[in-house]
């Protein structure tokens, strides 16, 4: 079910129970499908949200944000109701992939600049923010054949999703409003995070250079950097399901215990 100010999806079941919350943002034109099967998965422990961004799920009626610092302001204050419940307080975490990483990156650094820093920020498949923001392309303004086209070569959507135009139809005005905002993003702070990073990405991921994952330890105070590699290409999430969520256990697990010491 959605929260009332439908921001997240929840489960409603063992919240009491739960040591940390993971607030899981998608990639570009995603939504919270690929999250949905962690809730269960991932459970009693961890309390996973899938966070539902304007224009898709159960906000498929409103317009979809096209500027990310907007979206992430906007973001973090329908967070706050679910996050700092006084009655169900445990620490926080984001998870990110692709753009989502980007945009739980600006997220953090709202409520963080609020006092209320998660627990630990995991970056999946993304570029830093510094490099996101230099990779200036206009892919948003194509029209929409060669916009299709120009998101599958950036790795933005499987190629068979192609072959699914009612699909396409609908993700369409998400896609063009995610890569407006991924094309003109700037970063909104350039001072790091006060909170642990993570970086997690497919070991034939070809859309992000390797190189440039290692950067992500400019985006925090915190050392070390935690850097995962799993079995798979930007799409690894699926594929590599058992060892991510293994991974994602533990990291979060470790956290946890820092923010309780």
């Amino acid at each position: 079910m959605t929260d009332p100010a439908g921001w997240v999806v929840h489960s409603g079941a063992g919240r009491d129970a739960c040591r940390v919350r993971l607030v899981c943002f998608p990639q570009a034109g995603g939504g919270t499908l690929t999250y949905r099967p962690w809730m269960a998965l991932l459970a009693p422990d961890v309390d996973v949200l899938p966070i539902v961004l304007p224009g898709r799920d159960s906000r498929y009626r409103e317009a979809p944000c096209t500027d990310l610092a907007q979206l992430a302001r906007a973001a973090a204050e329908g967070l706050r109701p679910v996050l700092f419940d006084q009655e169900h307080h445990v620490p926080y975490a984001f998870f990110g992939h692709s753009l989502g990483a980007v945009l739980a990156y600006e997220t953090a650094h709202v409520l963080s600049d609020a006092h209320h820093p998660p627990a630990l920020l995991i970056a999946s498949g993304s570029a830093p923010p510094h490099r996101a923001a230099a990779a200036r392309r206009t892919c948003h303004t194509l029209p929409d054949a060669e916009f299709l086209t120009e998101v599958v070569r950036l790795g933005g959507v499987p190629h068979a999703a192609l072959d699914e135009p009612e699909l396409i139809q609908v993700m369409l005005p998400v896609l063009r409003a995610d890569f407006t905002a991924a094309e003109t993003y700037a970063p909104a702070a350039d001072a790091p995070l006060d909170c642990p990073v993570a970086v997690y990405a497919g070991d034939t991921d070809s859309s992000v250079p390797r190189r440039q994952l290692t950067e992500w330890d400019r985006v925090t105070s915190m050392r070390p950097v935690r850097h995962r590699v799993f079995a798979g290409d930007h799409f690894y999430l699926d594929n590599a399901r058992g060892p991510l969520l293994r991974a994602l256990r533990g990291d979060l697990q470790e956290a946890a215990r820092t923010v309780r010491r």
